[in-house]
């Protein structure tokens, strides 16, 4: 097993790092403590987790000249915006490990470390009365005065770390929760008032599971048996039923708790937390990314004919050259070299058939939103010639000024793809409907100071008249006489998706166009 694929069983977070400290492994473990994908975070500077900049490329060098490692507890910043602490490890790597230079692991200690400096602090003020019970070590009595006086102010600082925990525990946002092995409330912070909408007396001594979806008892069952042998458990997500009746989704970092003698499960503990904003974000996303691929099957039911059409052209000029070869070989003189020629003309026009279909089956293909680098030129290009059948058959010209130098910028191809196809297509349409002989679409690309990319769209129609622009985008409005009132919602409700913006400029002095922009990658 490769380097890579030992790191990834290791519940700890551990990312390998090139010498100028960009991230090139990224295990399981560092995507459930910063909550980035691997793909979100390969080739970018690690400092994109902490809440300042390290100097990482110093670092490694210094540790791999002095053969040593670099450890310190850090500040980070998860995805989400929630800050954290971890204990972090750097060391380098052997020199026969090509693509990574150094290891830097992570161990979160978030939870703990408000306890742990507290700790820290009891414990020296202990070695100071240590270190002076032992200097009046020849005075019997006093020694024993002292030992008692320190065992009463041990069993004092118990007290105070209890309560310490149920102050942390009453003043917390989160659920902070005790229960039996069947489930039972032994404590409950007050936080379940707000989140449950039971004060703590009334659910001290009832069982969770009374809250609990039928749905989720057996993913809550597992997680309060099968536990013991997890030294990083993921958090469990479930539903919760609030006192008015109302679901709500949870998640739970679950600790379970077990008799030294026995090794049987003693007691459990949660620290619970409402999540049910993210949960139904992340529904609403993927509305939204159903809702765009109907739109993309409304676009490929117009496009239909069009793109038979163009299928049809290189399967016809196959079967031409195929009959041609037919009847060459019908003629015992036939030359090689002419039917190996007319072969090779064959063989390509199905190679260009196979790209149409390729681009169509890219292009309508269902998915999760895939975002990658690329240029947003090539993005047009590549969809204006989808476009082909249309803008000729409208006898539609299409002119470009495109910036040679544009950014990448970090996008789903696909949707942004639909959104210029839906531009281009609602332009032929309006020039159509209003009988304009010179059709011309003008596309336009720069890069703005904002660290934005701009793409415009201006036409020879008649543009978008000042009494509509705040209706376009409103979900069924259409001037067309059949159209379903749809597009520009959906383009920007995709853009926006993206970090971008769509903005249409009215006709005024007779100049009118549309335009979106994307973020530049980073």
């Amino acid at each position: 097993m490769d380097i890579e694929g030992q790191l990834e069983v290791l519940a700890d977070s551990v990312i390998l790092l090139d010498r100028i400290g960009r991230i090139v492994s990224w295990n399981t473990g560092a995507a459930t403590l910063f909550g980035y994908s691997k793909k979100e975070v390969l080739g970018r500077s690690v400092n994109l987790i902490y809440d300042r900049n390290y100097p990482f490329p110093k670092l490694i060098q210094e540790i791999s000249n002095q053969q040593k490692k670099w450890q310190e507890d850090t500040p980070f910043i998860h995805k989400n915006g929630e800050k954290g602490r971890c204990r972090t490890y750097l060391c380098a790597l052997p020199p026969n490990e090509q693509k990574a230079n150094a290891l830097l692991i992570h161990q979160n200690i978030s939870a703990y470390k408000a306890v742990e400096e507290e700790l820290q602090a009891e414990n020296q003020r202990l070695s100071r009365q240590l270190t002076a019970l032992l200097a009046g070590f020849l005075n019997t009595n006093s020694l024993l005065v002292e030992t008692m006086s320190s065992l009463e102010q041990t069993e004092r600082r118990l007290r105070e770390s209890e309560l310490r925990f149920h102050l942390l525990a009453e003043n917390a946002k989160d659920v902070i929760s005790r229960h039996s092995p069947d489930g039972a409330y032994l404590y409950v912070s007050p936080a379940c008032e707000n989140s449950f909408g039971y004060t703590p007396d009334y659910l001290t001594g009832r069982n969770i599971y009374k809250l609990i979806h039928h749905d989720d008892h057996n993913k809550i069952k597992k997680a309060f048996t099968r536990r013991r042998e997890d030294t990083q458990p993921k958090p469990v997500v479930y539903r919760v039923k609030r006192k008015e009746g109302e679901f709500r989704w949870f998640e739970s970092n679950i600790r379970l708790i077990t008799d030294e003698q026995t090794r049987m499960i003693s007691e459990i503990q949660l620290a619970s937390r409402d999540i049910t904003d993210r949960v139904l974000d992340k529904k609403a996303r993927l509305r939204g990314q159903q809702l765009a691929h109907v739109f993309r099957l409304s676009t490929m039911e117009e496009m239909a004919s069009g793109m038979a059409h163009e299928i049809c052209q290189p399967l016809a000029a196959i079967v031409n050259y195929t009959r041609g070869c037919v009847r060459h070989l019908e003629n015992s003189a036939y030359d090689q070299d002419q039917l190996r020629n007319v072969m090779e003309k064959a063989a390509m026009q199905a190679e260009r058939a196979g790209e149409i279909v390729q681009r169509l089956k890219n292009f309508f293909c269902k998915g999760q939103l895939l975002k990658t680098s690329c240029k947003i030129n090539n993005a047009i290009r590549e969809i204006v010639g989808l476009a082909k059948n249309e803008l000729t058959s409208s006898k539609t010209k299409i002119d470009f000024d495109f910036d040679r130098i544009i950014p990448f910028t970090f996008i789903d191809k696909i949707q942004i793809q639909q959104v210029i196809l839906n531009l281009i297509h609602n332009a032929i349409e309006a020039m159509t409907e209003n009988h304009i002989k010179d059709k011309r679409i003008y596309i336009q690309t720069k890069t703005l100071a904002n660290g934005m990319i701009e793409v415009k769209f201006t036409d020879s129609g008649p543009g978008f008249p000042k009494e509509i622009i705040n209706k376009a985008f409103e979900p069924f409005f259409t001037t067309k006489a059949h159209g379903r009132g749809m597009g520009l919602a959906i383009c920007r409700s995709i853009i926006e998706a993206h970090g971008g913006q769509l903005i249409i400029h009215p006709n005024t002095g007779g100049q009118s166009w549309i335009k979106f922009t994307l973020p530049v990658s980073i």
